[in-house]
């Protein structure tokens, strides 16, 4: 077994590096791999085109739609709770107790017949204000963030899988043409 001495290893590092930038130069790329890997992750379709920084591009894109996504989501549905129930507080002070001396007519089941009139049209006019007041009162900002989020996650994959599929095929055509 012969030993290698420093010439002779750093000829064969560089023998090495160079037949290893050559298979990448003239390697084929499948543009079906690159799209399953981009649709599975954004970002890595173009890794494994060798675009890394394109790559962590579409990545972040994703992920930044995701927090605005989710952030703006929770932020909106808290914000509507609150106001609902602040909203459901006010209506139970409005309609709290019966302050009335004369006789009451009852219903056969022992509730008072106004009361029961009174109730179903606080009903009725309590469901159209809220669902005014709480359509009224939605924080906007927040839901603009959500819809901004999610276009960026839809867009940012969508363009991933596009781009991946394309750098493949060009890939392949410098490939091809280069071999010939």
């Amino acid at each position: 077994m012969a030993i290698l001495n420093e010439e002779e290893k750093s000829r064969i590092i560089e023998e090495e590096e160079i037949r290893a930038s050559t298979r990448r130069k003239y390697e084929q790329k499948s543009s079906g791999i690159a799209a399953v890997l981009s649709t599975l992750c954004p970002g890595l379709g173009q890794v494994y085109n060798g675009q890394i920084g394109k790559g962590a591009a579409f990545f972040l894109t994703v992920v930044v739609g995701l927090v605005l996504f989710v952030w703006g989501l929770i932020t909106t549905i808290k914000e509507v709770r609150a106001l609902a129930a602040g909203y459901q507080m006010s209506m139970a002070s409005e309609g709290a107790g019966i302050s009335s001396e004369e006789p009451v007519p009852l219903t056969e089941e022992g509730v008072v017949v106004e009361e029961v009139e009174k109730e179903q049209k606080q009903k009725e006019e309590g469901k159209q204000e809220k669902e005014e007041t709480i359509s009224k009162y939605i924080p906007k900002k927040y839901l603009a963030m959500t819809i901004i989020g999610l276009l960026m996650m839809i867009v940012g994959a969508e363009r991933a899988v596009r781009d991946a599929i394309k750098t493949a095929k060009r890939i392949n055509e410098g490939v091809s043409k280069s071999a010939a």
